[in-house]
């Protein structure tokens, strides 16, 4: 396996949550390379920190104790996959994004694991131009609604949601399914798992109609431009909905997704879905917050018969 890693300019995702005995070549290119495991000791001395702040007796030999029942935790791996040519670092990553998305998704469902990436190592032709770096936690210091992540309104929105969570099953469930959106790491999957949600949510309403108007009476949206956008020097006059359904029907169903069928007044949603996808995404993650607001106060469009065509 060293030789399979030296040869050639590689580029390695380093994930723990994720256990294998021995090395998998898949092919001459790619292959799972176990690594040593993480281990418990950082979690383990928070922890003790923590509970002597809080006044429990913590003595050095218990947490030493700790650490030793979690040496083998967070186990990790390697996602290798070699290149054929070299144009530095960050082409050498961006070449391969979505094959170890796909690699990381197929060690996840063999070993029934969450695979969770935290680096890379890129090596290239010569020693001097290898690098490392660590990815940063799948979150965003962000705020969202119009209000901070403190104070009396966030403590009422959150206890609203939770209250309608533990009311309405139906509820929790989207809200389990914004937590994997969140988390999904290929854009394309985010956007189809984002209209999902909204989808979900307009279940009572989508009698008798397709899921694209169902989505635009939940969201109070007539069909058509729904945003305008400027990116890259274009500006793009798009129909959010349309863009994620079709998306959506694609991915999940297999509907055929041929924009050069495109209408003319469609052509700019479909030319942002496939030059950057990331400003639909973030365009849906921020309808389905409003969204979820809402039905947590019982103003959502979707929540009574009464709006149902």
């Amino acid at each position: 396996m060293k030789d399979f890693i030296q040869k050639r300019p590689s580029v390695h995702l380093l994930c723990y949550g994720c256990y294998l005995q021995a090395p998998v070549k898949m092919s001459d290119s790619e292959a799972f390379v176990p690594l040593q495991p993480l281990g418990f000791e950082t979690p383990a001395k928070w922890l003790a920190m923590y509970a002597k702040e809080c006044g429990a007796g913590v003595d050095a030999a218990g947490v030493q104790q700790l650490i030793g029942q979690g040496k083998d935790a967070n186990p990790c791996i390697a996602i290798v996959i070699a290149l054929d040519e070299w144009k530095g670092p960050e082409a050498a990553e961006t070449s391969v994004q979505d094959r170890l998305e796909r690699l990381r998704a197929l060690v996840s469902w063999a070993t029934g694991n969450h695979v969770e990436p935290f680096g890379y190592v890129t090596l290239g032709p010569e020693k001097s131009e290898s690098y490392f770096r660590l990815l940063p936690p799948n979150n965003r210091k962000r705020t969202r609604l119009g209000f901070g992540n403190t104070g009396e309104d966030f403590l009422r929105s959150i206890t609203s949601i939770l209250k309608c969570a533990d009311c309405d099953e139906h509820f929790s469930f989207v809200l389990s399914m914004v937590h994997d959106a969140n988390h999904e790491k290929n854009v394309r999957f985010q956007i189809a798992r984002y209209f999902s949600c909204l989808e979900a949510l307009a279940y009572k309403i989508k009698k008798g109609q397709g899921a694209r108007d169902a989505v635009r009476q939940l969201l109070g949206l007539e069909k058509g431009r729904t945003g305008q956008v400027s990116v890259g020097g274009r500006k793009y006059d798009y129909d959010v909905v349309l863009g994620a359904g079709i998306l959506r029907d694609f991915l999940f169903h297999g509907v055929p997704l041929d924009f050069s069928k495109a209408k003319p007044e469609e052509k700019d949603t479909f030319d942002l879905i496939s030059a950057h996808p990331e400003t639909v995404a973030s365009d849906l993650r921020s309808r389905v917050e409003i969204e979820i607001m809402r039905w947590s106060n019982g103003a959502s469009n979707g929540q009574t018969e009464e709006n149902a065509s």
